[in-house]
């Protein structure tokens, strides 16, 4: 049997023993993780949880959280991470879009979702972490799994069915479900161990990145494939990390390069003992060169990029740590791809494309997605004869090493998180004294890229950059915000209508050999 909740059963039978998960002091076995997650089925399966429902989770890392990870593949159900970043509305949104009969909520999300509770047309159980009592008309996480059985329901659905739906933001300003399926998982998960290297039974591995993105959740089920040890924070904090690394001896961590950098800033990162680590692996967003090489001569172990996207069930190519030599053309570039995926870059014609000839990326293989939920044109459009349309656009060398460009679909990616400008735009049109909208990315340091609003304003208007930035605060999240807002007379457009960004960023990106950052 292939899928995810044989992940867990099969490391059980291994080495019951074995440290699974770590986290604020608090250890859970491989067995313990087995049957906790088994209880959890059962608790789902009484409150009316159908094969095939989605399950939504709205916390932070935590161990409880891999508890309901596998009890919700257990019972049949398709694990939903909820972003929690988003605003309440956008939380309403994927929740509904998801038709989620159960919702597990943390504490610091408690009031964003009360907020919005009478919204959720197919709610029926709202369960809540936390140290305080429970909103009213919710269940604390204990009372939700108190009776319940702790013995193996084994209602796995097919390998080829969904088990985890994950949000990625659309072009149409709405986010898709969308759906990886037992065997998108299982086969991934092999290739990426292998593709990694270093991963082993009873290494020690981080995880800090949200778990509601691939490459938070899918980085820790991978570790947990291998019958590693996850050290589970709750958020990414540079200083805890630091402390942790040497604490732990964690062995293998995936980074984002903002967090990377916030880490060599930190002022005990000089002093801190790295000799344990052997990996990190980096991905989510392109990384500038001089953070590499400070990177590579500061952690001292192996460096390995991965380039992929939800929709690929994360990393598809990877950079091996023999090519992270400083100097080399190939520190631009994101890697090969991994064993059974095939890449090609395809001209505006559709043909395949030279070596070093930019045109879009696309992939086929056993990591792309099933399609997006309830969605089928935007599924059809982006799955072309099970090629998978990624919307980046790149080249490949003589020797097939694969290079990012430009991203072809508009889309900014801000600390590791995406942003679609659709999403942002349309918060802004409905200002009164905005007549016209445009939003980009732009070079930043500390995030890689930041959101620019570039903004007509009705005739007459004065209205500021501080009240439209703060004009979208709880329309969207955080991390989608404009973090600064141009004015100009007039949008360049072309015959047809459509804005013409390129134009826009080209003064923000002018010197810069590709316009990703």
């Amino acid at each position: 049997m292939k899928t995810v909740a044989e992940i867990l059963r099969f490391r059980r039978r291994q080495h019951p023993d074995f440290v699974a998960i770590w986290h604020e002091g608090r250890e859970l076995t491989y067995a313990e993780l087995d049957r906790r997650a088994s209880r959890v089925a059962n608790a789902l399966i009484r409150a009316g949880l159908q094969p095939g429902q989605r399950v939504c989770v709205l916390d932070k890392g935590h161990d409880a959280f891999f508890e309901v990870l596998f009890g919700i593949a257990k019972a049949g159900g398709v694990y939903t991470p909820v972003n929690w970043r988003l605003a309440p509305p956008e939380i309403a949104f994927v929740v509904n879009d998801a038709e989620a009969p159960i919702l597990f909520v943390g504490e610091p999300f408690a009031k964003a979702v009360t907020g919005v509770a009478g919204e959720l047309t197919a709610m029926r159980h709202i369960v809540y972490w936390g140290s305080t009592a429970p909103p009213a008309g919710w269940q604390s996480y204990e009372d939700f799994v108190r009776g319940a059985d702790d013995t193996d329901p084994w209602r796995d659905t097919a390998s080829s069915e969904t088990v985890w739906q994950l949000y990625t933001s659309g072009t149409t300003g709405h986010p898709k479900g969308a759906e990886l399926t037992h065997d998108n998982l299982c086969e991934t998960m092999a290739l990426a161990v292998q593709g990694f290297g270093s991963t082993r039974e009873g290494d020690v591995g981080l995880v800090c990145m949200p778990l509601y993105h691939i490459g938070g959740s899918g980085w820790a089920l991978a570790l947990l494939y291998a019958g590693a040890k996850l050290i589970v924070t709750r958020e990414a904090n540079p200083a805890e990390i630091l402390q942790l690394i040497p604490e732990h001896r964690i062995n293998a961590a995936f980074l984002v390069p903002a967090l990377m950098n916030f880490l060599l800033q930190q002022p005990t990162c000089k002093t801190t003992d790295f000799s344990s680590l052997k990996t990190i692996l980096y991905g989510a967003s392109p990384i500038p060169e001089d953070l590499l090489k400070a990177s590579i001569a500061t952690f001292g172990c192996d460096l390995i990029q991965a380039y992929g996207l939800t929709e690929t069930t994360g990393a598809t190519v990877l950079l091996p740590a023999r090519d992270h030599v400083p100097g080399s053309p190939r520190l631009r570039a994101c890697g090969l791809p991994v064993f059974g995926c095939e890449l090609k870059i395809l001209n505006d014609a559709g043909k395949p494309c030279a070596p070093f000839e930019v045109g879009e990326i696309v992939m086929k293989g056993p990591a792309v997605m099933k399609g997006y939920w309830k969605r089928p044109e935007a599924t059809a459009e982006c799955i072309r004869d099970g090629w998978f349309h990624s919307g980046d656009a790149g080249y490949v060398d003589a020797d097939g090493y694969l290079y990012i460009h430009d991203r072809v679909k508009d889309m900014i990616v801000s600390g590791g998180e995406n942003v679609y400008p659709a999403e942002v735009e349309s918060v802004l049109f409905a200002h009164p004294e905005v007549t016209d909208v445009a939003v980009i990315g732009v070079p930043d340091e500390r995030w890689g890229e930041a959101v620019k609003a570039i903004v007509v304003r009705t005739p007459g208007s004065s209205v500021t950059e501080e009240v439209l930035m703060d004009y979208c605060q709880g329309k969207v999240a955080g991390f989608k915000r404009p973090r600064s807002v141009d004015f100009v007379d007039a949008l360049p457009r072309n015959p047809t209508g459509k804005i013409l960004k390129r134009e826009l960023r080209e003064r923000y990106w002018k010197g810069r050999a590709r316009q990703v950052n």
